[in-house]
């Protein structure tokens, strides 16, 4: 048992230290895209300079709406590891099979799905970088991504049975 904790625990170092650079990220990439409104001028001058045949106009627009898409993916990403530390606590205090993480669980479902239909508007901004030599295929439909997603949801379920069962069994004990 000692050994699982000794992993646990530093699931859960690992979980605060990813909630922080999320929080940490979020907040950068939200000032990136405020900042970018002001140095407007200085930053199609750049991106003009570098890319001389593109639209630059368009590729600003591209940038702030990557910028955004990452202040808007923090927020799932914000529910999945703000859920499994509390799971992880849970597990350790010996409560795995708890109502309150069939919840937490299908939180984590729910983020997913946020996660996965991301890529819409991430298909819909790539097309403004065409021509710079950037790479474009940094995303694709994911058929790990979303079968992670019904994973999340059935263990919810289980989770939630689970919790069941062990209520039952407190209640006849």
């Amino acid at each position: 048992m000692g050994r699982r904790d000794r992993i646990l625990r530093l699931t859960l170092g690992v979980l605060r230290l990813l909630l922080a650079l999320n929080i940490l990220f979020a907040v950068a990439f939200l000032l990136a895209a405020i900042a970018s409104l002001p140095l407007h001028d200085l930053l199609a001058a750049r991106i003009a300079a570098k890319y001389p045949a593109i639209d630059v106009e368009r590729m600003v627009g591209g940038v702030r709406a990557l910028l955004l898409l990452g202040v808007v993916a923090a927020v799932p990403a914000h529910v999945i590891f703000s859920r499994l530390t509390a799971i992880i606590r849970t597990v350790l205090a010996g409560e795995t099979f708890a109502s309150p993480n069939a919840r937490r669980v299908r939180a984590i479902g729910w983020a997913l799905l946020a996660i996965q239909l991301l890529d819409i508007p991430l298909f819909l901004i790539l097309p403004r970088f065409a021509g710079t030599g950037v790479g474009l295929d940094g995303s694709s439909f994911s058929i790990g991504g979303w079968l992670s997603v019904l994973v999340a949801f059935v263990l919810a379920r289980v989770f939630a049975e689970g919790a069941a069962l062990r209520e039952d069994l407190e209640g006849t004990v």
